[in-house]
């Protein structure tokens, strides 16, 4: 969210008051993820934090405005993840670690996620605040597509921002049933097959090809064979 719609208690001074804010939202999160966010209470924060009933409201005026810094926190750590830097050049791999780092984020944070959309279906800045994490992570994407194309390595008949909208939703979608829906727990296969199945899907489907066949450049789906 904007730092404008933040309006809870300014930040504790001192480390100890850093460490119990640290610890009401852990607790906070805690209930969030595991009662949702209506059937949470102002007052069940502090017991859960082992608090007095008054300190949640030392840091934070309500329930909205404990659920704002998580929000705060959450995007913070979702366009850190987003973002792969130009040290990795190959883009096979460039894929493969941008699909690791989404999916990873989504398993820290998935649940968390799934309370803001319970929100946003009645508070518009919480609709914004999904909407500008996805519009984020399909403007990334079109670029690299773009930036493939140019270079020659990507298929030249697909449009950059409609697959880039295309491949999100499909590394979106299966995050959210592999981690927030329980798919990876009765599963045989690891985050590593399928960060590499999911990278080797996006290459096929933007027809990536190479002027070198060099039989030792890695192969996504090949790297944990």
């Amino acid at each position: 969210m904007s730092a404008d719609t933040v309006v809870d208690r300014a930040a504790p001074l001192t480390d100890r008051g850093r460490r119990t804010r640290e610890k009401l939202l852990a607790a906070a999160r805690r209930l969030f993820e595991e009662r949702g966010y209506a059937a949470t209470r102002m007052s069940d924060i502090s017991p859960e934090a082992g608090v007095s009933h008054g300190t949640v409201y030392t840091w934070f005026a309500d329930k909205e405005a404990v659920l704002r810094a998580l929000v705060e926190e959450i995007v913070g750590q979702a366009y850190a993840a987003l973002a792969v830097g130009d040290e990795i050049s190959d883009p096979l791999q460039r894929m493969a670690e941008a699909n690791r780092r989404y999916l990873e984020a989504y398993r820290r944070d998935g649940r968390m996620l799934e309370v803001v959309e319970e929100v946003a279906t009645t508070d518009p800045r919480y609709r914004e605040v999904l909407t500008g994490i996805r519009r984020d992570h399909i403007a990334r994407v079109t670029r690299e597509i773009e930036r493939l194309q140019r270079s020659g390595i990507a298929a030249d008949d697909v449009d950059p921002a409609i697959a880039a909208s295309a491949l999100c939703a499909m590394v979106e979608g299966f995050g959210r049933h592999w981690y927030g829906r329980g798919e990876q727990e009765s599963s045989s296969y690891d985050d590593a097959t399928a960060v590499a199945t999911l990278s080797t899907i996006w290459a096929r489907g933007l027809g990536l090809t190479f002027e070198s066949q060099d039989t030792d450049r890695p192969r996504p789906a090949e790297e944990q064979r």
